[in-house]
């Protein structure tokens, strides 16, 4: 190994976290090229946040659906670190654009993550307008699915 060259495992995490760090910045060509180089839209980083859980944070609804469209997994969760789905944790905060792609996807704000808290409870805690109509949306989703799940 030269002086300049990483320990392979080293450079295996750097690799997977390219592409958490391309989404981070709202870089839309480089999120595509790593997704073409074959990274996983699914890995999670060590703060058990997978690549379309830094696209939710940061609004970046394009690259949201450059992810989807990957195969990223919307409900993805790191359970044995309980940890959050992506509209788990943004929806304290997130727009109803963002919300809404989340859960047109699939997303179920009916799944607990830290603190067994779901998308759901912390949506009901916005107080501006916003939040109330990704609250409502939130709800009526939850409730669809509850129903569902009661007729199965």
């Amino acid at each position: 190994m030269a002086d300049d060259e990483l320990p392979d495992e080293l450079a295996d995490a750097f690799d997977e976290s390219d592409l958490h760090f391309a989404v981070q910045h709202g870089d839309m060509t480089r999120v595509r090229q790593l997704l073409a180089d074959g990274r996983s839209p699914n890995a999670f980083d060590e703060l058990s946040k997978t690549p379309l859980h830094y696209a939710a944070e940061g609004g970046h609804i394009d690259i949201i659906r450059v992810l989807l469209d990957a195969g990223a997994d919307v409900n993805a969760h790191d359970e044995p670190r309980i940890g959050n789905t992506p509209l788990r944790d943004v929806a304290d905060q997130c727009s109803l654009a963002v919300a809404a792609l989340l859960v047109d996807s699939g997303a179920d704000p009916r799944i607990p993550g830290w603190m067994q808290l779901t998308a759901l409870h912390k949506a009901e805690k916005r107080t501006d307008q916003e939040g109330q109509r990704v609250y409502a949306l939130l709800k009526s989703v939850a409730n669809r699915l509850g129903d569902r799940s009661a007729r199965g």
